[in-house]
């Protein structure tokens, strides 16, 4: 199959947009490390052991300077939606039930740049497609506007971008690592119900994370993987303004368990369960803002270091 074959499959299996793009991404990255041939290691020629020259030394591998990620998960989301205003209460919204979000889908990049065998800056960028419809027999109040009975359409589409440093703490088994790492986190949310929006992103602001990431060889190709990662945003002056001083928090927690393989020693492919919560609540005299996002997902990704 070609790879134009594969773009256009992916593009009009649109419900499969993130296992799509790894589809894609799989084929991109493997055909040029499947087809590079290694050479073995020069050992002392003919005329090295005519001449007593010594064989020139071997050349210890050096530590790859760059590793890329990329991913797409498909999930199964829990949680609420609330935007009230001007001192009313909005409907909080299920995501399921209300808003008939049933699946998520995310697209996941990452790049590191190793400056040191054992330290690095990583740059993450993560999109989460949130989108529903469903059909109410009840009247719904979401950011000042009434619903009336009738179909709900809901795009709760939003973006991450995070930036981290990241340390080698200790060394597990033959090639595994413990890594830590520290940085933070943005999110970009902007909401729609029937087509009325609700800026979040205007009172959001940077949370700092924490996190662990491990690697366990289990095979000469296969290894165990866990991650988790955290920040929280304690009540705290934003800054903005809107109908008086906006007050927020924000709170992230993900976790990982999943199963990597060695395709090529550059190239490796990961499985895994992912568990992401995500709320956010902001309010002042004016707005009453409320998201919780709870999803457990499947991610495949497909990393390649250089």
């Amino acid at each position: 199959m070609r790879l134009s074959d594969l773009g256009t499959w992916a593009t009009r299996h649109e419900g499969n947009r993130a296992l799509g793009v790894m589809v894609v991404a799989v084929c991109l990255c493997s055909a040029p490390a499947w087809g590079q041939e290694q050479s073995p290691p020069r050992g002392p020629t003919e005329l090295d052991r005519d001449t007593g020259a010594a064989a020139p030394p071997e050349i210890a591998p050096r530590s790859p300077r760059w590793d890329f990620t990329l991913g797409g998960q498909v999930g199964f989301p829990t949680g609420h939606l609330q935007v009230g205003e001007t001192g009313a209460a909005g409907t909080r919204l299920s995501l399921r039930g209300d808003l008939g979000i049933d699946v998520s889908e995310a697209v996941t990049f990452d790049a590191a740049y190793h400056f040191t065998p054992r330290d690095a800056i990583r740059a993450s960028f993560l999109y989460y497609f949130l989108d529903g419809s469903s059909t109410t027999n009840q009247s719904l109040v979401y950011n000042g506007m009434p619903i009336p009975p009738g179909p709900v359409h809901t795009n709760a589409n939003f973006w991450q971008a995070t930036l981290a440093y990241e340390r080698t703490l200790a060394s597990l088994g033959a090639g595994g690592q413990l890594i830590g790492s520290a940085g933070l986190t943005y999110v970009y949310f902007n909401p729609r119900v029937n087509g009325n929006s609700e800026d979040f992103y205007l009172q959001e602001l940077p949370v700092p994370l924490l996190g662990l990431r491990a690697t366990y060889p289990v095979g000469e190709h296969v290894s165990l993987t866990a991650s988790l990662s955290g920040g929280i945003l304690p009540w705290i002056n934003s800054g903005r303004t809107e109908g008086g001083t906006v007050f927020i928090t924000q709170s992230h927690a993900d976790l990982g368990l999943g199963l990597a393989y060695a395709v090529t020693p550059a190239l490796r492919l990961e499985a895994s369960y992912q568990l992401r919560y995500f709320t956010q609540h902001e309010v002042s005299h004016e707005d009453n803002n409320a998201f919780l996002l709870i999803d457990n997902g499947f991610r495949l990704s497909l990393n390649y270091r250089f």
